[in-house]
């Protein structure tokens, strides 16, 4: 699998992928960090770093706003979830129970709310755009302060 670091609006971020398509996205403060988090989500995998494509992937995806083909890994139960995610509109939100409604579980917010943590690839999978029932903002993996900075930009009044 290859890799590398693009600074996206949104800060840096490391870049997962192979001719496939995205398996990560994730945010990061430190590239070290970053790599540990992949090594810890695909413990059997070699990785190379490939900073130019990584950068047209960013490019791609924070400019110039093309689709990616996503290959996100995860259980049948996380993988309905993530496509749930897909289907919110940017400039929407919803709640946790939203979501396990939309997948045919309504009693499993909890799990939902894990499923959404374990999230692969941020921002295109938008688990940013997941609240509480009561508004508040709930969680995120990266930080509140970057979860509401995503929805200001997608002009979501929280």
């Amino acid at each position: 699998m290859n890799y590398g670091f693009y600074t996206s609006p949104f800060g840096k971020c490391c870049i997962a992928f192979t001719t496939e398509g995205l398996f990560g996205l994730i945010f990061t403060k430190t590239e070290e960090e970053a790599v540990k988090d992949l090594h810890d989500r695909f413990p059997k995998t070699d990785f190379t770093l490939d900073a130019a494509q990584a950068k047209l992937l960013g490019d791609q995806i924070f400019k110039q706003r093309k689709n990616v083909r996503l290959c996100p890994l995860g259980t049948p139960f996380q993988q309905s979830v993530w496509k749930a995610l897909q289907e919110i509109p940017e400039g929407e939100i919803r709640t946790y129970a939203q979501i396990a409604d939309a997948i045919g579980k309504p009693k499993a917010v909890r799990a939902v709310g894990t499923a959404i943590g374990a999230n692969p690839i941020a921002y295109l999978i938008p688990c940013h755009r997941v609240v509480r029932t009561d508004g508040g903002l709930g969680g995120y993996r990266w930080g509140l302060a970057l979860k509401q900075q995503m929805l200001q930009a997608e002009r979501v009044g929280i």
